[in-house]
């Protein structure tokens, strides 16, 4: 079972200028976190960081602090009404490299056998930080000890994940040669960042399909295909790695096959069914990013609150093609659209993708435009959905080694006619608030599926 805590980059930024950046004293701050709760994973989800403020402490110094229960109490009193783990965070400012004290273990004992009173059933858990290292534990429900943290991973437009167990195996010399080409542009480091990513990818068709051979031939560690359908003959133009033989086959098999033909010791197991059954799509709850590469707008609204209730970023990818009504010959339109949402940012509702219009279009049986928004067919052309593919896949590049530095947000429009691709700011369109109100509540709060398939 592997533990890890969740924080998005603005809440991290907050909680570590809270406790390192004020005074040379020990400070502290409590984190309420939402839950998720896997066959292998408990992670906790940051949703709040509150400060303790100086009126909050019966003691301060540099080398101790001691909290005021009466600080204290109201936010465990909301731990048990709304179902939120306890995070204990607090600096350690003159540690290099930290770890928790003989007094912190004695004062820790003590407050979270009260706690695991008050709010019993829920892991809780302690953060201590430094200048350039942190650790952390919890006490999971029934136990009168605490459990070190596996992993601690920080959300925003890089994302950090600090193996704070030094568990994680790294790619052997013979992988590194195997990227070498690629170690010339990230370094050794950059190829250890891509193999430590797993990833799902919601839709396997014709972009979905590139996207995924992209993602295996990079080195990044664990792939999961995610589709319901199977291989048809029109399917042969545009899903890279299929065959005429792999007619009537799953989507996710092939491409599965596919996978371990380049990378034998790829990860993740295929994922057969819809994101719109609950089965399906609470399987993708421990990934670092997902993809979405599907064809319908119902997928998106499930993946969309994936990015905001578990703190998991998504690419959200879609072409356009728009022949001429009047000459069959013409095209009047190519257009792609690749959006990254991030888990303290605007949902593809906010931003206009999602609309309740749109939906029930779709619902009525009308093909949506994933670029306009307008209910048109949808031709589908390999070349294109590739240029869509590796500018989606471009964009995780930078979300793992951080290579561009960008001044603001910005999603991608293709114009396919023209040869050009622009950058649009990541501006809301619309104010649904219901990313900001789900955010970080894990479990809490079921997805919006078709539940109980």
């Amino acid at each position: 079972m592997n533990i890890s805590i969740s924080v998005t980059r603005k809440d991290y930024d907050s909680l570590e200028g809270h406790l390192l950046g004020r005074t040379p004293y020990e400070e502290a701050a409590i984190l309420l976190a939402g839950l998720c709760t896997t066959q292998n994973l408990i992670e906790l989800l940051v949703r709040e960081v509150v400060p303790v403020t100086v009126d909050g402490y019966l003691t301060m110094g540099g080398m101790y602090l001691e909290i005021d229960p009466e600080f204290l109490a109201p936010l465990i009193k909301r731990c048990r009404l709304e179902g939120f783990s306890f995070i204990l965070a607090h600096s350690h400012p003159f540690s290099s490299s930290v770890s928790f004290s003989g007094i912190d273990d004695a004062g820790e004992e003590r407050l979270f056998e009260k706690i695991q009173q008050r709010v019993p059933n829920i892991p809780h858990g302690a953060i201590v930080m430094g200048h350039d290292s942190i650790n952390a534990r919890v006490w999971l429900p029934g136990q009168h000890y605490s459990q070190p943290v596996d992993l601690f991973k920080i959300v925003g437009d890089k994302i950090t994940k600090l193996h704070l167990q030094n568990s994680k195996s790294w790619p052997e010399p013979d992988e590194l040669d195997r990227y070498s080409r690629q170690v010339l542009v990230f370094g050794e480091h950059g190829q250890r960042l891509l193999k430590d990513m797993s990833v799902a990818v919601v839709g396997v068709g014709g972009i979905g399909s590139q996207v995924y051979e992209q993602l295996v031939r990079l080195g990044v560690g664990v792939v999961v295909p995610v589709d319901n359908d199977v291989i048809e003959k029109s399917n042969l133009t545009r899903v890279v790695g299929s065959s005429h033989s792999d007619i009537g086959r799953p989507k996710v098999e092939v491409m599965h096959e596919l996978g371990l033909r380049i990378n034998p010791d790829l990860g993740g197991e295929p994922l057969r069914g819809s994101v719109l059954h609950a089965s399906v799509a609470m399987k993708l709850r421990g990934v670092d990013v997902i993809f979405c590469c599907t064809d319908n707008l119902r997928s998106r609204v499930v993946v969309n609150r994936m990015v905001h209730q578990y703190l998991i970023p998504l690419i959200d990818t879609g072409v356009d093609i728009q022949p001429d009504p009047t000459d069959a010959r013409k095209i009047r339109r190519i257009g792609g659209r690749l959006m990254l949402v991030y888990p303290d940012g605007p949902c593809l509702g906010c931003l206009g993708i999602l609309t309740p219009q749109y939906i029930q279009a779709e619902i009525e049986g009308e093909s949506p435009s994933y670029v306009q928004g307008q209910n048109i067919a949808a031709p589908s052309v390999i070349s294109l959905n590739g240029t869509v593919a590796s500018l989606a896949v471009t964009e995780f590049l930078n979300l793992v080694t951080g290579f561009a530095q960008r001044g603001t947000r910005t999603y991608l429009v293709y114009d396919g006619m023209n040869g050009l691709v622009r950058a649009c700011a990541s501006l809301p369109v619309g104010d649904c608030q219901l990313c900001s109100e789900v955010r970080a509540l894990g479990d809490k709060v079921p997805l919006p599926c078709e539940l109980g398939k």
